[in-house]
């Protein structure tokens, strides 16, 4: 069969499904279909569906509580009728919002932001309250000129702004280095929970050190930890040679004769045999390490990562997290 001939009879057998498959659907005509592909009128055009990308069978299909005359779309995520705003499926709860000043923004980044005459409003689910809408609003704002530069970041044209949170930095000068440091002409800040807070390094010489997750001025290293240390927060680690400093991974740092594992010196490990094996595994010419601990039982000699997948082996057999498999 011929490959024309093997697309008319696909087409043939499956079009019974596609027809019943459509036939069955819930939704409608969208309710405003350049504006949103996630708003629907049900069969009857008596109730107003929220299932994303029409994909009611697969995704969701929700029964919005909204007055069906009065609906009105503003994007894929917000709408409105005569008494309520929506954001996804759901009733936003807050009747401190002017309806009748309400409106959106384009842009890449903007989808679930609100504006009125005199403050920003940021929406999102809440899964804990069973996916019902609530907000945040965005404090010492200009609304009309507030807008995301990404999912993270926004300005007004005199203030930044980090997750809807303002940030006490020089406006003109401010830099993201990356997703833990941000500074100005002034000073240096470290991302600590979801705040960015001014620490004591050198702005001038301050730079991100592996071009990933840390940093480092002409005195100190900045270390960012991430597993058993990572309630510490910042790591301020000393040095005196700027070539003496090796980052070997995001978890593993030489500065001299010392190995570093997230944040916090090694004192056990032979440095000179030291080498790391792979993201949290290293090994001297005395132990294998899983992060800062020992792996009992396993062979330095011969531990090391396997081919295929993501497990070790040593010739006393398979290892996982630390632990050799049974």
């Amino acid at each position: 069969m011929n490959q024309k001939k093997a697309k008319i009879l696909f087409k043939i057998l499956f079009a019974p499904l596609i027809w019943l498959f459509q036939a069955c659907s819930p939704l409608g005509e969208p309710v405003d279909e350049e504006k949103s592909n996630n708003h629907y009128y049900n069969n009857s055009k008596s109730k107003i569906q929220y299932s994303p990308n029409g994909n009611w069978f697969e995704v969701q299909n929700t029964t919005m509580k909204a007055d069906v005359e009065s609906f009105q779309v503003f994007n894929r995520k917000l709408s409105r009728d005569k008494n309520n705003l929506f954001f996804e499926a759901y009733k936003v709860n807050d009747h401190s919002i002017n309806l009748s000043t309400f409106y959106v923004k384009e842009g890449d980044y903007m989808g679930n932001l609100g504006f009125d005459e005199n403050f920003v409003y940021a929406f999102k689910k809440n899964y804990d309250q069973g996916s019902k809408s609530t907000l945040k609003i965005v404090k010492d704002v200009n609304p009309k000129t507030y807008i995301r530069t990404d999912w993270n970041w926004a300005n007004d044209g005199k203030n930044h702004f980090y997750k809807e949170d303002k940030i006490d930095v020089d406006f003109e000068s401010f830099k993201v280095l990356n997703e833990f440091f941000v500074k100005d002409k002034y000073r240096v800040y470290a991302k600590k929970q979801e705040l960015f807070e001014p620490i004591t390094a050198i702005q001038t010489s301050f730079k991100i050190i592996d071009q990933r997750v840390h940093g480092i001025d002409e005195h100190q290293v900045y270390w960012k930890p991430f597993y058993e240390n990572k309630e510490m927060g910042l790591i301020a680690i000393p040095y005196k040679d700027n070539n003496e400093v090796t980052i070997l991974n995001n978890y593993f740092l030489k500065i001299g004769d010392r190995i570093f594992y997230d944040g916090i010196e090694q004192s056990t490990i032979d440095n000179k045999s030291f080498e790391v094996i792979d993201h949290s595994y290293s090994k001297d010419v005395k132990n294998v390490y899983y992060r800062n601990k020992i792996v009992e039982g396993a062979d330095p000699l011969t531990f090391n990562k396997m081919k295929k997948g993501y497990k070790y082996a040593d010739k006393n057999g398979e290892y996982d997290r630390g632990k050799r498999l049974e």
